[in-house]
């Protein structure tokens, strides 16, 4: 099971959800619980179209992290989705790259890019040279309304695209509205709305319900 998917699936429920988004959501979470687990998503290509994103202001300036930033990571992660030092620490010497964006000496927001694997557990495979997969992107609660997110996620596509990666996968959870806006208006394209079913955690399949 993915690090980002590992419960029921209700890490929470978008505040914009519409009524009956919610109904599902709640009927998919009340399966969770007798081990039934229903997890629809949507994979999308980020980045595809241009769009116009605000510069980082002074004095903050981004790009990528290191392991010896684990403290000011840890910091920022701070227990959110049972993240702790050694997970991160795993992340690193497994090869993932971290892209952060930096407050003098504090990282208030950052991103995780896998560039050898599409580790989403639906549908785990090796990426080509030219893919990135894009996970667990996050931002301080202390530093949300500062327009940080769109701002660190337009300039992670630059810093991919440097690196050759100019294919950006990521995956949303069906009924997250306002991760979909999100994306969309970074450029993103919708691939493809998939579903998983888990029964009991002793059989899982992954099935594709659309292709856009």
């Amino acid at each position: 099971m993915s690090e980002i998917h590992k419960t029921a699936v209700r890490a929470s429920v978008p505040p914009d959800m519409s009524l009956g988004a919610r109904i599902v959501d709640g009927v998919l979470w009340r399966l969770g619980r007798v081990g039934v687990r229903v997890y629809p998503y949507v994979a999308v290509h980020e980045g595809v179209t241009s769009t116009t994103v605000p510069s980082l202001p002074a004095p903050l300036r981004a790009g990528w992290a290191s392991e010896d930033d684990l403290d000011s990571l840890v910091a920022l992660w701070n227990g959110y989705h049972n993240t702790t030092r050694e997970r991160l620490e795993r992340r690193f010497r497994s090869g993932n790259r971290c892209f952060a964006i930096w407050d003098g000496d504090t990282i208030p927001a950052a991103t995780w890019c896998d560039l050898d694997t599409l580790s989403h557990e639906p549908e785990q495979r090796p990426l080509a040279d030219h893919e990135v997969y894009l996970f667990d992107a996050y931002v301080s609660p202390a530093a949300r309304g500062r327009n940080l997110a769109p701002i660190m996620r337009a300039a992670c596509y630059e810093a991919c695209r440097e690196l050759g990666r100019t294919t950006m996968l990521s995956f949303t959870d069906y009924f997250n509205e306002s991760s979909h806006r999100f994306k969309a208006k970074l450029g993103a394209r919708r691939v493809a709305l998939r579903v998983q079913v888990t029964l009991w955690g002793r059989w899982s399949k992954t099935f594709t319900l659309r292709r856009y």
